[in-house]
């Protein structure tokens, strides 16, 4: 249990950001040696586990293992919009505090590879190992999907966001249920197992909350909090449908980029029109219809009309979270597009390969 105590003040802080694709690399290691979620990355860890290889399983197990704890990079490196800025960063951290941040191994009784053991002192040869070994790691395991990844968690911060608009902070933090209970002023996290952050109640002593959506994280938030960060960061896991993760892990090869061209079957099948309105919902998931229409160059009553058949068809789906009526992708609309068929990606699939999969890892 982890119970978030607030201040009037604290709340006003709180905000919602996305922590980029550094973040995501770090916890998709951590969720490569999981065995858990199955429906949602069982598919992704079969194909990925394999990939990772040279310094990447200790990396993994270093960063993030069931043996215990994850190492914060996030406030250390805070949000960074793209990979090159994140490692440069963390290259250039000082060396006191990078030594704090790596010396979370301690305390769980995991012994890193021997090129590894010179993070605990901030030795440069070995930072700069570790930031080669995270681009290789980004590589294989997360860029593929990013552009997936960055629609998905942009629209998780659009509809937290507009929760905020509609109830103000409280709607947003009741709005985390059930991974995490708001009971004012606390917010308790029922799941949660301390291991650097022992005691069961946590007071943010005027510094801001950052709720960082993550693909990777889960399924209990995960809170980091450096001793001399300026600001302290709760990680919450932003993937729980099996469809939306059948979207997001469908082959590369095969999978639409944003922006790309309706494909001719597709409009032959559909109508041109219909297939513009699916490819737009595909590619902004959680999008509301004057957004819809806006995206897709036609009226807002076009948009509502060619949602109704296209739901009718069973290849989207319309969620409502308060007074917004949100449109999204089912898994017949994602096998559709991708044109990969059945093949069980969002369902299951193996555990994931390679040197990476441990057993189910425990919560920093």
């Amino acid at each position: 249990m982890l119970r978030l105590h607030f201040t009037v003040e604290d709340l006003a802080r709180v905000r919602v950001e996305v922590l980029g694709p550094l973040a995501e690399t770090s916890l998709g290691l951590w969720n490569l040696q999981r065995r858990d979620a199955k429906a949602l990355f069982g598919g992704w860890r079969a194909r990925t586990g394999p990939l990772v290889t040279g310094d990447g399983p200790h990396t993994a197990r270093f960063l993030g293992s069931p043996a215990g704890g994850l190492v914060d990079l996030f406030t250390l490196v805070g949000a960074a919009g793209c990979l090159a800025e994140g490692l440069e960063r963390l290259a250039g951290a000082p060396a006191d505090r990078l030594c704090e941040e790596f010396d979370v191994c301690a305390g769980t009784g995991r012994v890193p590879a021997r090129w590894l053991a010179g993070l605990a002192v901030a030795d440069r040869r070995s930072v700069q190992r570790l930031t080669r070994a995270l681009r290789d790691c980004h590589r294989v395991a997360v860029a593929p999907y990013w552009g997936s990844i960055r629609h998905h968690l942009d629209g998780e911060v659009a509809r937290q966001g507009r929760l905020m608009v509609g109830g103000g902070v409280t709607a947003l933090l009741d709005g985390m249920r059930p991974m995490a209970v708001w009971k004012p002023p606390v917010l308790e996290v029922p799941d949660y197992r301390p291991v650097v952050h022992p005691a069961a109640d946590y007071h943010l002593g005027g510094r801001p909350l950052v709720l960082a959506p993550s693909v990777f994280c889960g399924p209990v938030p995960q809170l980091f909090a450096g001793p001399r960060a300026d600001s302290v960061v709760m990680v919450y896991p932003a993937l729980r449908d099996p469809v939306d993760a059948a979207a997001l892990w469908a082959p590369p090869a095969d999978a639409r980029r944003a922006g790309a061209p309706v494909p001719p079957a597709l409009a032959a099948l559909l109508g041109s029109t219909r297939a513009v309105v699916l490819c737009v919902i595909a590619d902004h998931p959680a999008c509301t219809t004057t957004q819809l229409s806006r995206r897709a160059g036609i009226s807002p009553a076009s948009a509502s009309e060619h949602a109704a058949t296209l739901r009718g068809a069973g290849l989207t789906r319309l969620t409502r979270e308060r007074k917004y009526a949100l449109h999204s992708l089912t898994r017949l609309g994602a096998v559709l597009l991708d044109g990969t068929g059945s093949d069980g990606h969002g369902e299951g699939g193996g555990e994931g390969g390679g040197q990476v999969i441990g057993r189910a890892a425990s919560r920093r």
